[in-house]
């Protein structure tokens, strides 16, 4: 199963009316959705937009409609959320909401950028590319609201727990008690498991689990429902990630450039470094990152990821990749 997920995007290919469609990187956090829409906006006339579902995310960008993590937007619940995403995907910076959020020369900087940016891309009719893996919950109504292309990124449990708590990421789980129709609709047989969190917040590397868990037996889901969708596994990108983004580039209906695979070469090269010292860098030694999570988990801790996320994880990894 992980090897069709992985080579997907290989067999799939655009009509000319797929190749004009917004696309949506998403997946868990710490799964790469950062590298993955970094490189895919190497590609001509093809705009990044920062985490519109993200509530910290500045409002120039999403107009912040969003008051929590991981809110579940269908079509009963769209009208908050639709207009916003709306002007974003427009390329059309909310300047009135932004403004009394700028309260330092630093952030004035970075409005002035992203204000040029979004009017730059908005000129050039640039195709519109979200990153953000806090929409991995609302990506149906995305895909169907915006007729998006979606890209769910999908990364070893042990590598996102690594990750996750390394960064000391923690995740209230009462985001999910108030979202009664992503209980109903996905996260149903977690449910307890989510309450108990919620009252009483655990290890960190056992909520990690839980999170993990809900997310990516949530994509499983998806690889059953949605099978135009694309899921490329983040260790099949790093360990090839020349060829790999050739399968997603074509898949997306971009240009693979030789200019565009350099800069995918300079970013995964063995002169980068093997972690990243910035948590949203993209500069990275793919390969040798790879088995980073071995060595900054004991093996009691990988242990307890196996078995915690036993449930799940087969539908994508096998044995010999513990």
């Amino acid at each position: 199963m992980a090897l069709a997920a992985a080579h997907r995007a290989e067999l799939v290919r655009p009509s000319a009316d797929d190749r004009a469609k917004p696309i949506l990187v998403t997946g868990a956090p710490r799964s790469g959705t950062t590298w993955v829409g970094r490189m895919l906006t190497r590609a001509p006339r093809v705009g990044y937009i920062h985490e519109p579902f993200n509530p910290t995310t500045d409002p120039g960008i999403s107009g912040r409609p969003f008051t929590r993590f991981f809110q579940y937007v269908t079509p009963e619940s769209e009208a908050p959320f639709a207009p916003h995403l709306e002007r974003s995907l427009r390329f059309s910076y909310d300047l009135r909401r932004q403004l009394p959020t700028v309260r330092s020369p630093r952030a004035v900087a970075r409005t002035a950028v992203d204000f040029a940016t979004f009017t730059r891309l908005r000129v050039t009719g640039a195709r519109p590319l979200v990153k953000d893996p806090i929409a991995v919950f609302s990506a149906e109504w995305l895909a169907d609201r915006f007729a998006m292309q979606v890209v769910v990124t999908i990364r070893h449990p042990a590598a996102f727990v690594a990750s996750f708590t390394g960064v000391g990421y923690r995740h209230d789980f009462n985001t999910f008690l108030a979202e009664p129709q992503l209980l109903a609709d996905r996260l149903g047989p977690f449910e307890s498991e989510i309450r108990r969190y919620a009252a009483r917040p655990g290890d960190p590397i056992d909520e990690a689990v839980l999170l993990w868990r809900l997310v990516y037996a949530t994509v499983e889901g998806y690889r059953a429902e949605r099978p135009d969708w694309l899921f490329p596994r983040h260790e099949d990108l790093a360990r090839d990630p020349v060829d790999g983004y050739a399968s997603l580039y074509a898949a997306l209906g971009l240009e693979y450039s030789d200019r565009i695979q350099a800069a995918i070469r300079e970013h995964s090269s063995a002169k980068n470094p093997d972690r990243l010292k910035e948590k949203h860098d993209v500069r990275l030694d793919s390969r040798a990152s790879l088995g980073g999570w071995r060595r900054v988990l004991d093996d009691e801790r990988i242990r307890r990821i196996r078995e915690g996320a036993a449930d799940v994880w087969p539908a994508f990894y096998s044995d010999d990749e513990w």
